[in-house]
């Protein structure tokens, strides 16, 4: 048997609200640490100088090599 719980809309409005506040928290987190990674970092930058010197390769060739597009 299924129950349901009535709330009040302002209430949802809340709950709405902190999720939204939670999740950009979390993205602001997870940059922060990532910008403290030595590692990540050094990937990024080995790919910013990848690209900058032209060596890349179309996205549509390496989905097709993942065999994911």
């Amino acid at each position: 048997m299924q129950k349901t719980i009535e709330m009040p809309v302002s209430l949802v409005g809340k709950i709405s609200k902190a999720a939204k506040a939670f999740e950009d928290l979390e993205d602001e987190l997870e940059d922060f640490l990532l910008s403290k990674d030595p590692k990540f970092l050094e990937k990024m930058r080995k790919a910013k100088n990848a690209g900058l010197a032209g060596k890349i390769r179309p996205l549509k060739h390496l989905k097709k090599e993942l065999c994911i597009g």
